[in-house]
């Protein structure tokens, strides 16, 4: 019964609207009048005969295109009572879903406002402590990520004759070395296709041994994460505002943080394509879809940026666990909100909230996880 309410509620509206339709093209026709006759002055007489019968037309042409466009309108209006009459309650869900919308968006602005760019990185005891008495993050390199398999491409050489000897012949170019008598032997034996594979391998360890990745997470409340990097719940995590996260503001303070694209395939680079450099900049960011879960984001800080930030005073190099490590200087201003775990300790708790008495950090949020019904965690 309710299907066959709702079909007569459809019909009973596209009746309005074609009622609608055609009211708004009556109205408009009533506006088009024909213009008047231009008299010239030996036509006079006729001329005068023929505009009366123009005006007389005009005003027939209105009168009766308002009255059609009125009963149309009146028949739209209709069309939509009946459908009212048909369905109660439709327009009452539409307003209801209206209303839903419109707390949504303005929720969703809330938020956006709040927490404009603010991801999330999880942290041992130690490492929450030293961040926010150093107002420093230590960055890895993309070498010394938990899983190196996750950054290694499939590096393919087509067994294609002449584009392996066109690519090798440019590259000799570009360094202007002269080809060697027996490199087409080479190429015959797949002597080249090896080495263009290795060279790639070898030019992408080369990379992640000197980029740093700074990588964080777009929630707070993962219990997996909390289990994997805060040291069983010992720790916390800490809020950073990534668009306004270096410390001098009179220069580009963001910092552009790139959502992980999970795959169920490693991503195979053809070392002899044009695009091979476009290919290998999605390495860092392409990781198992098993990995989906921590709502990662990234951003890699080749040592050439990171050189440039340590001119101008955002950055340093300095020593950690015996190794050269970069350090990447915090805007005090960018920290948020600092989130104690399940199993804080008070004595961190008691630290964190004095460190955070600093006149720089008094802004910053206190959070507290707590469980809940389900394996997400509470946060308050």
């Amino acid at each position: 019964m309710s299907d066959k309410r709702g079909l007569i509620s459809i019909i009973w509206l596209i009746f309005a609207i074609i009622f609608f339709l055609l009211g708004c093209y009556h109205l408009q026709a009533s506006k088009n009048n024909i213009s008047p006759y231009p008299i010239p002055s030996s036509e006079m007489q006729v001329g005068g005969i023929i505009n009366q019968h123009v005006v007389k037309l005009n005003k027939l042409n209105t009168r009766q295109n308002q009255m059609a466009a009125y009963g149309y309108f009146g028949a739209a209006a209709t069309a939509c009572f009946s459908m009212y009459l048909v369905s109660p309650g439709i327009f009452k869900k539409f307003e209801k879903r209206k209303e839903l919308i419109m707390a949504g968006s303005e929720k969703a602005k809330t938020q956006s406002t709040a927490n404009v760019n603010v991801l999330y990185k999880y942290c041992g005891q130690r490492g929450i402590e030293i961040i926010l008495r150093t107002l420093e993050l230590k960055l890895p390199y993309i070498s010394d990520v938990n899983d190196p398999y996750e950054c290694s491409p499939i590096f393919n050489c087509p067994d294609d004759k002449t584009a392996i000897e066109e690519y090798y012949l440019f590259r000799l170019k570009l360094k202007g070395i002269t080809p060697p008598a027996d490199y087409r032997q080479k190429i015959k034996h797949d002597e080249m296709r090896e080495k263009f594979i290795d060279g790639a391998k070898e030019s992408l360890k080369s990379v992640n041994e000197t980029s740093s990745l700074l990588s964080v997470s777009k929630t707070a409340n993962n219990p997996v994460m909390w289990a994997h990097y805060t040291e069983q719940h010992k720790g916390a995590v800490i809020g950073i505002d990534f668009d306004n996260v270096f410390p001098d503001t009179n220069r580009p303070s963001k910092l552009v943080m790139h959502p992980i694209k999970p795959s169920k395939k490693r991503l195979k680079i053809n070392v002899l394509s044009e695009f091979m450099l476009g290919e290998l900049k999605k390495v860092p960011f392409t990781k198992s879809i098993d990995w989906k879960y921590e709502g990662e984001f990234r951003s890699v800080l080749p040592v050439e940026f990171m050189e440039g930030l340590r001119q101008i005073e955002l950055a340093r190099l300095g020593d950690y666990d015996g190794k050269d490590a970069w350090f990447l200087k915090l805007n005090p201003a960018s920290i948020k909100e600092v989130v104690f775990g399940l199993d804080t300790g008070s004595d961190l708790k008691s630290k964190i909230r004095k460190l955070i008495e600093r006149p720089d950090l008094q802004h910053i949020k206190l959070r507290q996880a707590e469980e809940s019904e389900t394996y997400t965690l509470n946060l308050r």
